[in-house]
């Protein structure tokens, strides 16, 4: 058999079992639709913007340990952000891809936290408090602090009992301590602002744990890993002088008698942003309160990342709140990061970015490893599926930020775009479905015919040569949590 009928048969094998979205049986055809020889369209993009992790080699410590390996020429011309590690000026990842002339490449900084913090000799996780020494904490923003100011423990946020506050929930582990910083103090400003210069090659900046929600406790200053409330209420805690807990990175503010202190947070965070020496994107998982808003405003921010947006939801107006603020934050004029991590929900991820999708400031982040059997490097995140550009949508995007401008029927979203192209090449039109509830649905609101669904390419990764494929098995039903990518 030859290596091309092998595959063939590879992947028909693969469809078999995942095109049955509508439980009926169906015969299966493996179809390529651009034309054999078809030229590129002037002027398209050849996939849609994306964010994906590199590191040069497995020597190397990584924010991810993604696609180690993938040459940097094919990752410079596949992504248009490439988020690595902090490492100073001989970063190998990043000089090799602003060689070959990447367009972002994206440092890491969490300027709220510092992480890594070794517990002192006597101490263990149920202490109340740590000594006064910040150089036992190995992230870039604590080591500026500690070379610049020795001692530092005005940095560090402390209750008003004089307890240090540490996290509680995620940097406890291994016998070392993530301990937040006080981001409105001008030390901490001045670190970050350094740290963001180490890397001669970044263009921007991620800053992790930007945004988030409180919650106070009575605990030794230890922050909690459940959200808060929504309420602003002066905390109990130490008698009116606690600290109320930043959860999204396990950060904390000061109680300091304003009557909303998100207010407070929301003033040091912006000065914080205006700090780095690059744009920023922040981590700020896309939400609407007051906070998020008047953070993003921030001249420096250009976007926030939206961690794990497309995630299987229980209640379907969670996807809906998520996908009105990734359309607020684009009417905005501001980037929108959608992080996906869960491979076995690959199509869901995907059409749901295509329902919200802008082609100025939607960025797709599939961040899982791919399955397929061939790969181009280590735990290679690389999808072919991304090499889908939708233009022309017939519903344009609702200027309100409401994504009921694309419900068809209850929890089932349709989206879909007169023009479509595989790696510039012309496929005709397209659509997105979504399907929000917990049991099939039958897809409704369509106005085209589509003969083509969308389906994995179980070989090949995308940097391995992997290729989008396509089925004639059309469901007419959806699967529960489910996304669709049709063609005609």
């Amino acid at each position: 058999m030859s290596v091309a009928r092998a595959r063939l048969a590879t992947v028909t094998v693969a469809l078999l079992v995942s095109c049955g979205a509508s439980g009926e049986a169906h015969s299966t055809v493996v179809a390529q639709l651009p034309q054999t020889g078809a030229k590129a369209t002037a002027g398209i993009a050849t996939h849609v913007q994306n964010w994906l992790y590199a590191c040069a080699n497995a020597n190397q410590t990584c924010v991810e340990a993604l696609n180690v390996g993938i040459s940097s020429s094919w990752i410079a011309s596949h992504a248009d952000w490439v988020e690595v590690y902090y490492d100073a000026d001989d970063d190998a990842t990043s000089s090799q891809l602003a060689a070959a002339a990447a367009r972002h490449v994206i440092v890491y900084v969490d300027p709220n936290i510092a992480w890594h913090c070794l517990l002192p000799n006597g101490y263990d996780a149920s202490a109340p408090d740590f000594p006064e020494d910040g150089s036992n904490c190995n992230t870039p923003v604590a080591q500026h602090l500690h070379a610049a100011n020795g001692g530092f423990a005005h940095a560090y946020l402390h209750q008003g009992n004089g307890n240090r506050l540490f996290d509680h929930a995620d940097g406890l582990y291994e016998g070392e301590a993530g301990e937040p910083l006080y981001i409105g103090d001008p030390d901490v400003q001045a670190a970050f602002h350094a740290a963001t210069l180490e890397n001669r090659y970044a263009t921007d900046v991620f800053e992790d744990d930007a945004g988030g929600s409180y919650n106070c406790i009575f605990d030794d200053g230890r922050c909690t890993g459940t959200y808060g409330s929504a309420e602003y209420d002066p905390p109990g805690c130490d008698g009116g002088n606690g600290y109320w807990c930043y959860k999204y990175g396990e950060t904390a503010v000061e109680w300091d008698r304003q009557q909303y202190p998100q207010s407070a947070y929301a003033y040091d965070a912006i000065a914080l942003s205006k700090a780095s020496a690059l744009p920023v994107i922040g981590n700020d998982g896309a939400g609407t309160d007051g906070y998020d808003l008047e953070w993003l405003r921030s001249p420096n921010v250009r976007g926030a990342m939206a961690e794990g947006a497309w995630r299987e939801v229980s209640d379907p107006s969670r996807w809906v709140a998520q996908a009105n603020a990734i359309l607020l934050y684009h009417s905005l004029h501001k980037f929108v990061v959608e992080y996906s991590s869960d491979a076995s929900r690959l199509f869901f991820e995907i059409a749901s970015h295509w329902i919200v999708y802008d082609p100025r400031y939607s960025i797709e982040a599939l961040t899982e490893v791919n399955a397929a059997a061939r790969s181009a490097g280590e735990s290679d995140t690389t999808f072919p599926e991304e090499s889908i550009v939708p233009t022309e949508p017939l519903v344009a995007t609702p200027l309100s930020g409401n994504v009921g401008a694309f419900q068809t029927s209850p929890g089932v979203f349709v989206r879909e775009y007169a023009a479509c192209y595989e790696s510039g090449v012309s496929i005709g039109y397209c659509a997105a479905v979504v399907n929000t509830n917990g049991s099939p649905t039958e897809i409704s609101g369509l106005t085209r015919r589509y003969a083509h669904v969308l389906v994995h390419d179980s070989d090949a990764t995308w940097a391995a040569g992997g290729t989008p494929l396509w089925s004639t098995a059309v469901p007419t039903e959806i699967g529960a949590n489910a996304g669709l990518i049709l063609a005609r």
